[in-house]
Protein backbone atom coordinates (compact mmCIF):
# COMPACT_ATOMS: atom_id res chain seq x y z
CA UNK A 1 0.00 0.00 0.00
CA UNK A 2 1.02 3.39 -0.95
CA UNK A 3 0.28 6.32 1.97
CA UNK A 4 -1.11 9.67 0.45
CA UNK A 5 1.51 11.97 0.55
CA UNK A 6 1.26 15.15 3.33
CA UNK A 7 1.65 19.19 1.71
CA UNK A 8 0.90 21.19 -0.79
CA UNK A 9 0.86 20.69 -4.87
CA UNK A 10 3.27 23.55 -6.39
CA UNK A 11 -0.37 24.65 -7.52
CA UNK A 12 -1.78 24.83 -4.71
CA UNK A 13 1.36 27.06 -3.78
CA UNK A 14 1.58 29.45 -6.77
CA UNK A 15 -2.60 29.78 -6.49
CA UNK A 16 -1.64 30.97 -3.36
CA UNK A 17 1.00 33.22 -4.06
CA UNK A 18 -0.99 35.07 -6.44
CA UNK A 19 -3.69 35.82 -4.15
CA UNK A 20 -1.07 36.89 -1.83
CA UNK A 21 0.29 39.52 -4.89
CA UNK A 22 -3.27 40.54 -5.67
CA UNK A 23 -3.93 41.31 -2.64
CA UNK A 24 -0.51 43.42 -1.69
CA UNK A 25 -1.30 45.08 -4.77
CA UNK A 26 -4.48 46.47 -3.65
CA UNK A 27 -2.98 47.47 -0.62
CA UNK A 28 -0.06 49.44 -2.23
CA UNK A 29 -2.27 51.38 -4.22
CA UNK A 30 -4.27 52.38 -1.48
CA UNK A 31 -1.63 53.36 0.11
CA UNK A 32 -0.51 55.17 -2.64
CA UNK A 33 -3.54 56.58 -3.03
CA UNK A 34 -3.68 58.22 0.62
CA UNK A 35 -0.19 59.91 0.47
CA UNK A 36 -0.57 61.73 -2.99
CA UNK A 37 -4.15 63.01 -1.61
CA UNK A 38 -2.55 63.56 2.26
CA UNK A 39 -0.33 65.81 0.17
CA UNK A 40 -2.53 67.61 -2.43
CA UNK A 41 -4.69 68.25 0.87
CA UNK A 42 -2.00 69.89 2.63
CA UNK A 43 -1.00 71.80 -0.40
CA UNK A 44 -4.50 73.19 -0.93
CA UNK A 45 -4.82 74.48 2.73
CA UNK A 46 -1.14 75.67 2.32
CA UNK A 47 -2.39 78.27 -0.53
CA UNK A 48 -5.95 79.07 1.04
CA UNK A 49 -4.16 80.17 3.74
CA UNK A 50 -1.92 82.45 1.80
CA UNK A 51 -5.01 83.70 -0.22
CA UNK A 52 -6.80 84.59 3.16
CA UNK A 53 -3.71 86.31 4.62
CA UNK A 54 -3.79 88.27 1.39
CA UNK A 55 -7.40 89.19 2.09
CA UNK A 56 -6.80 90.07 5.68
CA UNK A 57 -4.01 92.39 4.26
CA UNK A 58 -6.53 94.46 2.44
CA UNK A 59 -9.42 94.27 5.17
CA UNK A 60 -6.69 95.58 7.50
CA UNK A 61 -5.90 98.72 5.43
CA UNK A 62 -7.30 102.22 5.68
CA UNK A 63 -8.49 102.39 2.62
CA UNK A 64 -10.65 100.48 -0.13
CA UNK A 65 -7.84 98.84 -2.63
CA UNK A 66 -7.63 100.26 -6.04
CA UNK A 67 -9.60 98.41 -8.88
CA UNK A 68 -6.85 96.32 -10.44
CA UNK A 69 -4.78 92.82 -10.61
CA UNK A 70 -1.54 92.80 -8.50
CA UNK A 71 0.81 89.70 -8.29
CA UNK A 72 3.81 88.61 -6.01
CA UNK A 73 6.03 85.50 -4.60
CA UNK A 74 6.56 84.61 -1.36
CA UNK A 75 8.12 81.46 0.61
CA UNK A 76 5.56 79.80 2.27
CA UNK A 77 6.06 76.37 4.56
CA UNK A 78 9.13 75.79 2.80
CA UNK A 79 7.95 76.08 -0.72
CA UNK A 80 7.74 78.91 -2.93
CA UNK A 81 4.40 80.09 -3.91
CA UNK A 82 2.80 83.04 -6.31
CA UNK A 83 -0.50 84.84 -5.93
CA UNK A 84 -2.23 86.68 -8.32
CA UNK A 85 -5.20 89.19 -6.95
CA UNK A 86 -7.90 90.70 -8.87
CA UNK A 87 -9.96 93.88 -7.22
CA UNK A 88 -13.26 94.42 -8.87
CA UNK A 89 -15.97 97.21 -8.00
CA UNK A 90 -19.27 95.48 -7.27
CA UNK A 91 -22.50 96.86 -7.47
CA UNK A 92 -22.65 98.30 -3.88
CA UNK A 93 -21.20 101.69 -3.55
CA UNK A 94 -17.92 101.08 -1.43
CA UNK A 95 -17.57 97.78 -1.81
CA UNK A 96 -15.01 95.34 -3.86
CA UNK A 97 -14.49 91.92 -4.67
CA UNK A 98 -11.30 90.62 -4.44
CA UNK A 99 -9.95 87.17 -6.12
CA UNK A 100 -6.89 85.80 -4.69
CA UNK A 101 -5.44 82.96 -6.74
CA UNK A 102 -2.25 80.96 -5.39
CA UNK A 103 0.11 78.63 -7.45
CA UNK A 104 3.70 76.61 -7.43
CA UNK A 105 6.13 79.21 -8.27
CA UNK A 106 7.26 76.89 -11.11
CA UNK A 107 3.74 75.78 -12.27
CA UNK A 108 1.81 77.68 -15.10
CA UNK A 109 -0.78 80.36 -14.32
CA UNK A 110 -3.49 78.04 -15.16
CA UNK A 111 -2.40 75.40 -12.57
CA UNK A 112 -3.98 77.55 -9.80
CA UNK A 113 -3.82 74.87 -6.09
CA UNK A 114 -6.76 77.29 -4.52
CA UNK A 115 -8.41 80.49 -5.01
CA UNK A 116 -10.11 82.50 -2.22
CA UNK A 117 -12.71 85.49 -2.57
CA UNK A 118 -13.46 87.32 -0.12
CA UNK A 119 -14.97 91.46 -0.08
CA UNK A 120 -14.23 94.72 1.22
CA UNK A 121 -16.14 97.76 2.27
CA UNK A 122 -16.10 101.03 3.87
CA UNK A 123 -17.99 100.79 7.12
CA UNK A 124 -20.81 103.28 7.36
CA UNK A 125 -22.65 103.84 11.09
CA UNK A 126 -26.05 104.97 10.67
CA UNK A 127 -26.49 105.81 14.55
CA UNK A 128 -24.71 108.40 16.11
CA UNK A 129 -21.77 106.81 19.13
CA UNK A 130 -23.09 106.17 22.16
CA UNK A 131 -20.35 106.77 25.03
CA UNK A 132 -20.60 104.02 27.93
CA UNK A 133 -20.54 104.34 31.27
CA UNK A 134 -18.33 102.35 33.40
CA UNK A 135 -18.69 104.00 36.90
CA UNK A 136 -22.22 103.11 37.26
CA UNK A 137 -23.28 103.64 41.16
CA UNK A 138 -23.78 99.86 42.80
CA UNK A 139 -27.15 99.51 44.73
CA UNK A 140 -26.83 98.86 48.22
CA UNK A 141 -27.90 95.81 49.97
CA UNK A 142 -27.76 92.07 49.02
CA UNK A 143 -26.73 90.73 45.70
CA UNK A 144 -29.40 92.02 42.93
CA UNK A 145 -28.82 93.69 39.68
CA UNK A 146 -27.41 97.02 38.87
CA UNK A 147 -29.16 99.48 36.21
CA UNK A 148 -27.02 97.99 33.58
CA UNK A 149 -28.72 94.38 34.35
CA UNK A 150 -25.65 92.95 35.58
CA UNK A 151 -25.39 90.64 38.69
CA UNK A 152 -24.14 92.54 41.61
CA UNK A 153 -22.00 91.25 44.83
CA UNK A 154 -21.82 93.32 48.23
CA UNK A 155 -19.16 92.20 50.05
CA UNK A 156 -18.32 92.96 53.73
CA UNK A 157 -16.37 96.23 55.11
CA UNK A 158 -13.72 94.25 56.01
CA UNK A 159 -12.68 93.69 52.53
CA UNK A 160 -12.66 90.08 53.03
CA UNK A 161 -15.63 87.73 51.77
CA UNK A 162 -16.60 84.41 52.69
CA UNK A 163 -16.85 81.09 50.29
Amino acid sequence: MRRAASGFTLIEVLVALAIAAIGLAAVLAVVTNTSRDAVYLRDRMLASWIGQNKLTELRLQATLPSVDKTSGELDYAGRKWKWQQAVTQTEVPGMRRIDVAVRFAESDEKDTVATVTGFVGRVQISAPARPTTWDLPLPTGGGGTNPSGGLTTTVPATGSSST
